[in-house]
């Protein structure tokens, strides 16, 4: 069983762009997560995409409660993966917290080598980052830290500072 290398693009859905909770930050990032992805598929790369996926009872759940701002709930036009990403993606995980509990399920053979970028940088990329370290202790993951944008731009700073305390290469 050969180990594959992946390119993660987190959570960059249309809800987290230019729907109910956009952010320009992420908008402005499409062209050039959508050109990195292809210059990595061409290496023999995947990409994968997450998906933040709510359900209609979202506004009472721990999340809702605090984010009161319904967003990503699942078949609808918010939860898909912005199309101009989407093309370029060869298998989704839909994760129902901030991090994807079952990456050692849907990365199978395990991992050479892992690349992340998209929104929120201080939320869901941390919070996958954090998974996949603890799952995949010696794969090396970068962080492409100019292909992710949080709510602002300290919080995103904040972030990818503690990613690399935690041994995220960061380019």
């Amino acid at each position: 069983m050969s180990k594959e290398k992946y390119f993660i693009i987190v959570d960059m859905q249309v809800d987290f762009t230019t729907g109910a909770l956009a952010n320009q930050a992420a908008t402005d990032l499409i062209p050039a997560i959508v050109e990195k992805a292809k210059e990595l598929k061409k290496e023999g790369w995947t990409i994968v995409a997450t998906r933040d996926t709510h359900y209609a009872d979202y506004l009472v759940t721990q999340e809702g409660k605090n984010l009161p701002v319904k967003h990503c709930e699942i078949n609808t036009p918010g939860w898909e993966v912005v199309p101009e990403i989407a093309k370029v993606v060869d298998f989704y995980v839909n994760k129902d917290s901030f991090g994807h509990k079952e990456w050692f399920r849907d990365l199978k053979y395990g991992a050479e080598e892992i690349a992340m970028c998209g929104t929120c940088t201080g939320i869901c990329v941390a919070s996958n980052f954090a998974i996949l370290k603890a799952i995949f202790p010696e794969t090396p993951i970068t962080v492409y830290k100019d292909l992710c944008a949080c709510l602002t731009p300290e919080s995103h700073e904040a972030a990818i500072k503690t990613m690399s305390v935690q041994q995220a290469i960061i380019k």
